[in-house]
């Protein structure tokens, strides 16, 4: 019989090789000891993505100054805040409509003309909003009181300053009609008006001719309704209501809005064409304002929007509004500050005297916000690429 040879026995096929499962184990252990660094880079990459996209915000509109901005010392830091810091929900809400008070008077076109409300439409500003008084006879005209003061005879009149109306600032102008009676529309007749003239020679316009201008360009227009009280104590808001609502109808502009400070015009419209939006005035700016109990929220729980003053827009306020189920319009920013108070709030709309500032402020603002929200999903995917490497099992070969 042969010598017996001894043989080696190979290990079952279940067992790893000698050393093999050390080995695998070792590198499970440095896999999760670099997690850290993975994650670490992948912030760093993040703030570097977020650098640059600060470098490539655009910058504020060239060539448009600012009024006011010499001699406000905070002006440099509010632009850079209304330009560069987004909230989180201004990001989160849809982008806010632009409405260009009486238009873009950028160029030196007055305020409430056609060539100003044509100036915002070349522009791109999507919405308008139109200051709408009666006249004596029965027209309706675009016209402010503080513009009717100004071809009266005053500062940019004809044969005077070139430019239009003067910007309130944001201010409502309460204060200096208190102080010095301002010719009232609707005790002219539009003979009267019509014959007015601006120093470039532009006319007062029709509401009429403005609608017919911007039904089809715009893609919002608010309709400002301005009551009359005559000197015999009648007052407008029922014909004016009615007026509106025919030429509204008239002119099919489904994007109209209708507000005023008059709630007693707003609900006659709202009477009279239930399908039309409308929206009434929230400001606490002034005594008198307060005594008219202007300062109530959802007085008008019919209205779809409520048109609040720009320094009102605080967190509470947009919450019960919101949760009535009612946008915000805020009015009037004009300043980087008020632009970006209410733009951080969340608001529907901003009127402003200044739309291509507020555009440039927005393209830099939606550029910011874009550029988190791909930064926020590349560092969520780099955690989970992460996180699923730490899980991988361990391999046994054979």
């Amino acid at each position: 019989m042969p010598p017996s040879r001894s043989r080696r026995r190979s290990p079952p096929p279940s067992d790893p090789r000698p050393g093999q499962q050390g080995k695998a184990q070792k590198k499970s252990r440095n896999l999760r000891k670099n997690i850290p660094a993975v994650i670490i880079a992948a912030v760093i990459a993040t703030l570097l993505d977020r650098a640059v996209m600060y470098l490539r915000t655009p910058a504020p509109a060239p060539g448009l100054p600012w009024p006011g901005a010499a001699s406000d010392p905070l002006h440099a830091q509010e632009l850079h805040a209304l330009h560069h810091q987004p909230s989180e929900d201004f990001c989160a809400a849809e982008p806010p409509l632009v409405c260009a008070h009486g238009g873009d008077s950028s160029d030196g076109a007055p305020r409430n003309t056609l060539e100003a409300f044509q100036a915002a439409l070349q522009q791109g500003v999507p919405c308008l909003e139109v200051d709408v008084a009666r006249t004596s006879d029965g027209r309706l005209v675009v016209l402010h009181p503080r513009d009717l003061a100004q071809l009266l005879g005053g500062s940019s009149a004809a044969g005077g300053a070139a430019g239009g109306a003067a910007a309130d600032g944001g201010s409502s102008g309460a204060d200096n009609e208190q102080q010095q009676p301002l010719p009232q529309v609707g005790d002219y007749s539009w003979e009267d008006l019509a014959a007015l003239r601006w120093q470039g020679g532009e006319r007062v316009a029709s509401v009429e001719d403005v609608l017919r201008l911007a039904v089809s360009a715009a893609q919002h227009i608010t309709l400002d309704a301005r009551t009359h009280t005559s000197k015999g104590g009648e007052d407008d808001s029922k014909a004016l209501a009615a007026q509106l609502v025919d030429l509204v109808a008239q002119t099919g502009c489904s994007q109209c809005l209708v507000w005023a400070k008059s709630d007693a015009l707003v609900k006659q419209v709202k009477e009279l064409s239930p399908d039309q939006p409308v929206g009434y005035i929230v400001m606490n700016e002034t005594a008198a304002a307060r005594e008219a109990g202007m300062h109530r929220l959802l007085r008008l729980p019919r209205a779809e929007v409520a048109a609040l003053h720009h320094s009102m827009a605080s967190g509470e306020v947009m919450q019960k509004l919101h949760a009535a189920g009612q946008r915000v319009h805020a009015w009037t920013a004009n300043t980087a500050g008020m632009m970006r108070a209410v733009l951080d709030a969340g608001v529907y709309a901003v009127v402003t005297d200044h739309p291509r500032h507020l555009l440039a402020a927005l393209e830099a603002r939606l550029h910011i916000c874009r550029s988190r929200k791909e930064a926020a999903a590349a560092e969520a995917a780099a955690a989970a690429a992460a996180a699923a490497d730490a899980d991988v099992p361990v391999v046994t070969e054979l």
